[in-house]
């Protein structure tokens, strides 16, 4: 099967997930599910039990809304390092909580969200401008000096189709700001196929920081700067997502003691150790 990154036709099977076969591409290292995805699938993956019935989604997206809003507003701290405020594009955006915080920072945000329900929440809540759909089927007719990936790229179901609608999108000299999973972080080597990460076919790409940096090459786009986020969980997001893990295999049974000790109604830390993100400029190239 054909490498997503690389294009390249040399990958093997790493393992199965709940019978998704992870692959592995020996020519870049990037490693992936060997799935074809089309926009009727993603509107039933991300249909309203993966935001409010657990398992590999959450149990209320909504409870998330006040840390979501802050990782908002640390980013567009971030972004004012190399920017001024101007105009935003969120893909993925949900309900619109990471456009919030760029909003309160005087940024003017649109976002593209699948979901009907979670776009229809930002618009009446919010007051956000959501558009109902994916990036590379929406056709945005806007051009925005920042896009936003923020732990969206893993679920993308076509990378080359997404990078190209967010070329369109993009000013001359815009920027990409990329949150995504570390494949090669100490946990996921730790854990291997148990890894937390590894929920197909929810996530589709499984990044390190070489091969998103190759597939934004690809695409025109330069690093500008990177770094690892810090990120909370509200605690009943967490001990769902270790319910779901007990309940899918046996070889989960070590982690019920950490669902018992975990507080109620709390913000706990997620291992930031797991997660990167990378500021990138579009150049022009692509």
């Amino acid at each position: 099967m054909k490498c997503p990154v690389c294009k390249k036709y040399n990958t093997t099977e790493k393992f199965e997930i709940n019978s998704y076969k992870i692959l592995d591409c020996a020519a870049c290292g990037h490693r992936f599910t060997g799935l074809k995805l089309n926009k009727e699938d993603i509107k039933e993956i991300y249909s309203d039990n993966y935001f409010f019935e657990g398992k590999d989604g959450y149990p209320d997206y909504t409870l998330e809304k006040d840390m979501l809003t802050g990782r908002g507003e640390k980013y567009a701290e971030i972004a004012s390092r190399f920017m001024d405020p101007g105009t935003l594009l969120d893909v993925g955006a949900a309900a619109g909580f990471l456009m919030k915080g760029f909003e309160n920072k005087g940024w003017k945000v649109v976002g593209v969200e699948p979901n009907s329900s979670m776009a229809g929440y930002g618009k009446e809540n919010l007051g956000l401008d959501i558009t109902v759909g994916t990036i590379e089927e929406a056709r945005l007719d806007i051009t925005v000096d920042l896009v936003l990936l923020i732990q969206v790229v893993a679920h993308l179901y076509d990378l080359d189709g997404s990078m190209d609608s967010i070329n369109r999108i993009l000013k001359k000299r815009g920027y990409l700001l990329v949150e995504t999973w570390d494949k090669d972080s100490f946990m996921a080597r730790l854990l291997g196929r148990r890894w937390h990460e590894y929920s197909p076919p929810s996530t589709l790409n499984y990044f390190s920081r070489e091969t998103i940096d190759l597939l934004m090459g690809r695409h025109g786009f330069e690093k500008i700067s990177s770094g690892r986020p810090g990120k909370k969980l509200h605690s009943r997001h967490a001990k769902s997502l270790l319910r779901h893990k007990l309940e899918s295999s046996k070889s989960f049974k070590w982690l019920a003691g950490f669902e018992k000790i975990l507080p109620e109604n709390k913000y706990i830390p997620y291992p930031s150790e797991d997660l990167f993100w990378v500021l990138y400029r579009k150049t022009g190239r692509s």
